[in-house]
């Protein structure tokens, strides 16, 4: 299949899900980051959360992704062929970055994830890390983009070895002009603080939302050449998806 210009949707469909927000800090000791396809670690990871998941949260978690899909939440998000929203945000250190002086340079890779506390998001990050010389080389820059507060921002930066800035999007308003940002149902909510999870306290705010994980790549004109949109977080597509689309801007471009 072709990545070009191209969007990817990935919608829930197993009833296997969700890791215990307790778990956050660490992946499961089975789960390690090799040579796998992305997706055959998140499997495994699934799995694996899944045995150690009380049914009641597989059974409310597995509830908020079938009513993400069936929302449309993720065909109403910006698409390939779209212009992006601008934006403006800060570093853990309280630097500001400017998605327009990014694209002044280059493409520019966005990913989108839900947490440091969502081991999917993890093993994702890690896996844009294991390939971002190979991103870089063919002209991206790259920015990870979240809810959390930047304390949070900051820790997931180091326990997850990232390269590349990770930016603080407090109460998901660049989420949201994605059309990536949700709101948890009160059950939901209950679940995860019942698993020890407080958004709030996490993201610094107390919205009680969340992003769906994406992944744009963004041309220096600001259109949108690439996205993969997972609204059933347990699934993204690997990130040697990313460069053809890549290699194609950089062809267009030195022309």
């Amino acid at each position: 299949m072709s990545c070009e210009n191209m969007s990817n949707l990935h919608f829930g469909t197993t009833a296997r899900l969700a890791p215990p927000p307790m778990s956050m800090g660490s992946l499961p000791n089975t789960v390690r980051i090799t040579a796998m396809r992305l997706q055959d670690q998140l499997d495994a990871l699934r799995d694996k959360c899944y045995e150690n998941t009380p049914p009641h949260i597989r059974r409310v978690r597995q509830e908020a992704i079938d009513d993400l899909v069936s929302s449309g939440i993720a065909e109403r998000a910006i698409h390939a062929g779209d212009y992006a929203p601008e934006f403006r945000l800060r570093d853990p250190d309280g630097k500001t970055i400017s998605s327009y002086a990014v694209l002044n340079s280059g493409p520019v890779l966005i990913v989108f994830y839900r947490g440091g506390w969502c081991p999917y998001c993890k093993l994702d990050l890690r896996a844009i890390q294991v390939v971002a010389r190979q991103l870089r080389t063919s002209g991206a820059s790259i920015i990870a983009v979240s809810q959390q507060s930047a304390n949070e921002s900051r820790s997931t930066e180091r326990m997850n070895g990232l390269s590349f800035p990770n930016l603080v999007d407090r109460g998901g308003k660049v989420a949201r002009a994605f059309g990536l940002r949700w709101k948890l149902s009160r059950e939901l909510r209950a679940a995860e603080i019942e698993c020890g999870l407080d958004l709030a306290a996490v993201n610094g705010e107390s919205s009680w939302t969340l992003t769906m994980p994406a992944r744009y790549v963004i041309s220096p004109e600001g259109i949108v050449e690439y996205a993969d949109i997972s609204a059933d977080y347990t699934r993204r597509c690997d990130p040697t998806e990313l460069l053809p689309v890549l290699s194609q801007i950089r062809a267009r471009l030195a022309h």
